[in-house]
């Protein structure tokens, strides 16, 4: 069998693919920074949650693997050149790899959810909650912020949007966000 190039169709979809997996990636990699670098020293810095977090941070590393695999295999996908038949292998094989980054995003937001998130409320107080919000607000690029509210803010129902929005407005207060 002869190479085959992409046909424009499949090109025009990998291209979007990979748009969209470099933006899901920068939003991750956000998020598990924030909480990395800022959420869990904090909850760790409580005499009570001692070593809370560990799991999450391996959890990151586990996803952040997960990530490089399947970056690598989209590249192999764009810039493929062999039979239709191996084209087919390789698409299954991007299928396969964004089924399992999915799978493990998602148990892993629910976790944080369900076992995470109710310790901020037990142990921190509203302007503790705030401030780090705030340091992880002053922390993300401004070019990212823009993206990810809307994205977010689309799954809100108006209720849910104006109280994240007064969230912000509260942990943005005195910073350079609140002029």
């Amino acid at each position: 069998p002869s190479a085959l190039l992409l046909p424009r169709h499949v090109a025009v979809a990998v291209q979007a693919l990979e748009g969209r997996f470099q933006f899901l990636w920068g939003i991750y990699r956000s998020h598990s920074l924030s909480e990395d670098e800022i959420v869990f020293p904090a909850l760790e810095s409580k005499q009570a949650l001692r070593n809370v977090s560990h799991a999450y941070t391996l959890d990151h590393q586990q996803e952040e693997q997960l990530f490089l695999d399947l970056e690598k295999v989209i590249d192999v996908l764009r810039r493929f050149t062999g039979s239709l038949a191996q084209l087919h292998s390789h698409a299954l094989a991007v299928r396969r790899m964004c089924a399992a980054v999915r799978a493990s995003l998602e148990t892993h937001i629910r976790a944080e959810e369900s076992e995470l998130w109710p310790l901020f409320t037990e142990h921190f107080s509203t302007e503790e909650q705030q401030y780090l919000v705030g340091v992880i607000i002053g922390r993300t690029g401004a070019q990212v912020l823009q993206t990810l509210l809307p994205w977010i803010a689309e799954s809100f129902c108006v209720e849910e949007k104006e109280q994240m929005l007064g969230s912000l407005r509260q942990a943005t207060k005195n910073t350079m966000f609140d002029q």
